[in-house]
């Protein structure tokens, strides 16, 4: 069974995963989520009313980038690194521009074109986001489903805290019944009431512009990176293990003498099914080879003094053999016992 650790580490993470960053282009605002790769992107804009998205890959990319900037050779990587950059963390001499293209019956937008100018290597470079209108599953995924987990999260760490602010006051109380007291007056609080807390933040100027605000505010540092969290354990939550990701766990639980057994190795070896070279000989034999076997051409004598049952000395032998062979069994267990435990504990 996959643990979430181990899958956290193979998992790439979709458009849905990357947070919201808000903009303002023109006096509007607007959120805007992107997802690149070496030789792709994806990007949901929207202005709270309407949503635009738009996926280019490589050939598609190349011949944009040939269109608006044909005096610049680049690597698609780095063009990408410049695309990005001038939206995450624009510069002084990086501007942006929204444009608008309707259909004709209708007075609804039908695409979106952000337009980024900024400079690479010191010379002019021109990016065009042309979006369409977004389909409305794509709005669930990324905008629904991710605030509602965000705000049921937020109230459940708001309870959370008002549990510690209480205990805090009583831990408090049970130190002035010893007679402390604070070292300065401005420092001591007035015992939490949590109805009293509620009205003090609906009345106070934050509540409004906080209101006002909306969306610019709620994906900041903090809000974005408790978006990530929310939609990676989602993801996690969603998963749809595959045969290949269920098969690759067995063979990383498995011991090494499983691992050589599946592999066929014909090569020397200490598993668990065979000996070591100083006692079983050239060639690794089983203990039900060892015994030899009575021939019919021999005579009885002659037999029964090739079987280990007919020789003392030899029984002896036997015995120390199939001993040997049990150590050898259990001290490869505990080794692989050990590398399981540390590959549990692993992170």
């Amino acid at each position: 069974m996959t643990t979430e650790i181990e899958w956290r580490r193979r998992w790439k993470p979709d458009l849905s995963s990357c947070p919201w960053q808000p903009i303002e282009v023109d006096g509007i605002k607007y959120l805007i989520k992107f997802k690149f790769t070496e030789n792709s992107y994806e990007i949901l804009i929207t202005d709270l009313v309407h949503f635009w998205y738009e996926e280019l890959e490589d050939m598609a990319l190349r011949k944009r980038i040939q269109k608006l900037n044909p005096s610049i050779e680049a690597s698609l990587t780095r063009i990408l690194d410049q695309i990005r950059g001038s939206v995450e963390y624009p510069e002084r001499e990086t501007t942006l521009s929204v444009g608008f293209k309707s259909a004709d019956d209708d007075d609804e937008p039908e695409k979106i074109m952000l337009k980024i100018t900024s400079q690479l290597a010191g010379m002019p470079f021109v990016w065009n986001f042309i979006a369409n209108v977004a389909d409305s599953a794509m709005v669930s995924e990324n905008l629904v489903i991710p605030m509602m987990g965000m705000v049921c999260e937020l109230t459940r760490r708001q309870k959370e805290l008002i549990k510690v602010i209480e205990n805090k006051d009583k831990e408090i109380d049970d130190y002035k019944c010893q007679g402390v007291k604070a070292s300065r007056k401005h420092i001591e609080t007035k015992p939490f009431v949590e109805t009293a807390f509620e009205n003090e933040m609906l009345m106070s100027k934050m509540f409004e512009s906080s209101v006002k605000s909306l969306g610019s505010t709620a994906f900041d540092e903090a809000g974005q990176d408790l978006y990530r969290q929310i939609m990676t354990k989602y993801a996690w939550i969603n998963r749809s293990p595959t045969k290949k990701e269920d098969n690759s766990d067995d063979f990383e639980d498995d011991s090494l003498g499983d691992v050589a057994e599946r592999k066929g190795s014909s090569g020397p070896s200490w598993g668990t099914s065979r000996l070591p070279p100083s006692i079983a000989g050239p060639k690794s034999v089983s203990p039900d080879k060892v015994r030899p076997k009575t021939s019919p051409a021999k005579s009885p004598k002659s037999s029964a003094s090739n079987t280990p049952e007919g020789s003392p000395v030899k029984d002896s032998e036997y015995l120390r053999r199939q001993a040997l062979e049990r150590r050898l069994e259990q001290e490869e267990m505990k080794k692989h016992e050990k590398t399981k435990k540390k590959k549990k504990i692993a992170f």
